[in-house]
């Protein structure tokens, strides 16, 4: 009997294809984002979004400081939504990020951010939501609609349209999105090794998810794909705050998925590595770290991709992961209990 694919595997295996939509799209938008930022004056940039563009949000925090050296910071709905906070918005440019563009607090804070002076940017999967429409800018992601519940191609297209802004607010820089895009088929590609570990994994609970710097969205995207695909409990940290109190998690029988990418941190990740064996813990590495490669009890080995690669490459595994766990453990991967695909919240 043929398995039936289900619509997130789809959406996952469209991204090399759909993603050169969001480069093409986006780049449109360059020279009027630059045009607004030297007429404004801008000198802040934050971030809005909750869920999986959040966790995109989180790897943009740590990507255009790195590569603009422009700060970004992120604002919290409820200052609006709840608070009612006078807030300073002047000479600052809100990145409103939301894959539906359509929820109402998302909505109420570009309005407000706007009545302050901010402008403001959308980036948006449809271009007739009310964000798309209210935004001074848009950012359209154009990968077609996502009907699964889970975000897995709009999450890396968050990604990619937010990687095409960093190259505005810094003066040449090119974050080689095209080459970027290039290598996500080197990932799907290992689909059939990711199932091999879910197999392995879903009938366990309680995870550690590490990460760190530019990795640390995609960390925390795992996370959240684990939780509502798969309804596993986890909680993802950097591997630098574990050691501020969490690691006393670790013993026999924790269950620890590390995503370690060759680069700044190897040391750290290897040094985390054996800490995991040591304490009888079992490790599930995504790495391309050949000592990593080595301590784990079961490893992924990634394509090579540098710090703004990296986050790109390891959140395509992260869906790839879900995707099979949930799938092994029986589960409707594309319609999670509990959850619809706009999210309404304060």
């Amino acid at each position: 009997m043929t398995e039936k694919i289900t619509m997130m595997q789809q959406e996952i295996f469209s991204e090399p294809e759909a993603l050169k939509r969001t480069a093409k799209a986006c780049r449109a938008m360059q020279g009027k984002i630059r045009e607004e930022f030297a007429k404004r004056n801008i000198t802040k940039i934050i971030t809005m979004s909750r869920g999986s563009s959040d966790n995109a949000s989180t790897v943009f925090s740590f990507v255009c400081p790195l590569y603009s050296g422009k700060l970004v910071g992120k604002y919290h709905p409820s200052l609006t939504t709840v608070y009612g906070a006078d807030v300073d918005l002047s000479s600052t440019c809100m990145v409103i990020v939301s894959q539906s563009g359509m929820s109402k607090d998302t909505v109420a804070v570009m309005e407000d951010a706007k009545a302050r002076g901010a402008l403001t940017i959308g980036v948006t999967n449809d271009e007739n939501s009310t964000v798309a429409k209210g935004c001074d800018i848009h950012l359209f992601l154009d990968v077609d609609e996502e009907k699964s519940v889970a975000a897995t191609k709009t999450y890396i297209a968050e990604i990619i349209a937010l990687y095409l802004l960093t190259e505005c607010v810094g003066k040449e820089v090119d974050m080689c999105v095209d080459k970027i895009i290039a290598k996500i088929p080197s990932v799907l590609a290992l689909n059939d090794d990711i199932a091999a570990v879910a197999k392995d994994l879903h009938e366990r609970n309680n995870f550690i998810i590490l990460s760190r710097g530019t990795m640390l969205g995609s960390g925390d995207e795992c996370s959240l794909k684990l939780t509502e695909c798969c309804y596993i409990f986890n909680r993802s940290y950097s591997a630098a705050n574990f050691m501020h109190g969490p690691l006393s998690l670790l013993a026999e029988g924790a269950n620890v998925i590390m995503f370690a990418p060759d680069g700044k941190f190897n040391d750290e990740f290897i040094s985390m590595a054996k800490r995991i064996r040591e304490a009888g813990a079992d490790l599930t590495a995504f790495t391309d770290i050949p000592e990593i490669e080595g301590l784990a009890n079961r490893s992924i080995k990634m394509p090579h991709g540098c710090d703004k690669c990296a986050p790109v490459l390891y959140g395509v595994a992260a869906s790839l992961l879900a995707l099979n766990i949930g799938k092994a453990k029986g589960l409707n991967v594309d319609a999670p209990r509990n959850l619809k695909k706009v999210t309404v919240t304060l």
